[in-house]
């Protein structure tokens, strides 16, 4: 079998060491989890959504670093942002970029994906597609920006707006000219929200039509999901969002089935639970206690996915507000499991 993992990705400057990458998701890739996903086997990791606008008006970053904080050591790591006005990117990637830590990201990446109604609706996310020409623009103005600290741009895209508007060969062709050096393609419109069926033709039909990296993303929930859609779209890299929500353990096991290798065996709950603890101690040290673990309660729900009598720990993980009490929930958890 083929070794599709091993092989890198160059997007402009930068290298990236296998095809799989982390999805931005809203409340979910910050600091923490974007490490752990790491090392279990994701080449590259986004963050979560910033917004370009917040931070040209928060000159000191005050309000907007919990969202934007990296580590050197996850990198290569892309911050995201969105926005509707080519001055907020510019503004937004100077002072990011130029910030001591900030400025040691990877890549930039413009979100023209983002469904959500107040953010599309705003013209922002996949609100752009509806107005190609305004984001090349935006596409523009971050690359003569970006370049000027050798940062290269990316762009993440949906298919189109709904299926009488499926724009995203266009797209795609119009942020290669602006200077954009990789395209993340969701296979869904902006109508279908998250649910329906990914067209991973349309991202097909999106790599034959540039000449930059192109990774897929949308319906990669198993690791042969990887390997088909690099095989039938001829996509460089593929981008696994919800999937790996409450499961990192998928980027070790899709790493080894795109590697040609057997299957990893599949965590026991005593090594999953050092990695939910990781996870929590995380948010805890950055956000504080109450915030920290109201945050992590939905992680939780899907950690706990599959466990012996999960609804009723599910239960109890939505009213923790402790980490005491989470701590307490992954001890009863692996007394129940030793049982069976």
């Amino acid at each position: 079998m083929e070794d599709l993992y091993h092989r890198t990705i160059r997007i402009g400057t930068v290298l990236i060491e296998n095809p799989l990458a982390l999805a931005p998701m809203a409340g979910t890739t910050e600091l923490t989890y974007r490490r752990i996903c790491r090392r279990m086997g994701a080449g590259l990791a986004v963050t979560e959504l910033v917004s370009a606008r917040g931070i040209r008006h928060d000159a000191h970053l005050k309000h907007q670093f919990r969202y934007l904080e990296i580590a050197p050591e996850e990198k290569p790591v892309a911050i995201q942002l969105f926005g509707a006005d080519p001055e907020d990117f510019a503004v937004a990637i100077e002072r990011v970029l130029s910030h001591p830590l900030l400025g040691q990201c990877s890549l930039i990446d413009i979100n023209a994906g983002c469904p959500v109604r107040k953010v599309a609706d705003s013209g922002a996310g996949s609100g752009l597609l509806l107005d190609p020409e305004r984001l090349a623009g935006i596409v523009r103005q971050s690359v003569s920006v970006a370049s000027a600290y050798s940062v290269p741009v990316t762009v993440k895209i949906r298919i189109g707006w709904d299926r009488d508007r499926i724009n995203a060969i266009e797209v795609a062709r119009r942020i290669e000219d602006a200077g954009a050096m990789a395209i993340f393609v969701h296979g869904r419109t902006r109508d279908q929200m998250y649910g329906g069926t990914a067209d991973w033709q349309a991202i097909a039909d999106v790599k034959a039509s540039v000449g930059i990296p192109v990774y897929g993303n949308g319906d990669v929930v198993k690791p042969q999901d990887a390997r088909k859609m690099i095989l039938e779209t001829g996509v460089d890299g593929v981008m696994i969002g919800r999937a790996a929500i409450g499961n990192p353990w998928l980027f070790r096991e899709t790493a080894a089935e795109l590697a040609g290798e057997a299957p990893p065996p599949r965590p026991k709950v005593e090594e999953r639970i050092p990695v939910i603890l990781e996870h929590l101690d995380g948010l805890v040290n950055r956000n504080g206690e109450a915030t920290g673990v109201r945050e992590m309660r939905k992680h939780l729900a899907r950690y706990l996915s599959g466990a012996h009598g999960a609804s009723m720990l599910r239960k109890k993980a939505m009213a923790t507000v402790t980490r005491s009490e989470v701590a307490a929930i992954l001890d009863e958890w692996y007394r129940e499991s030793i049982q069976f």
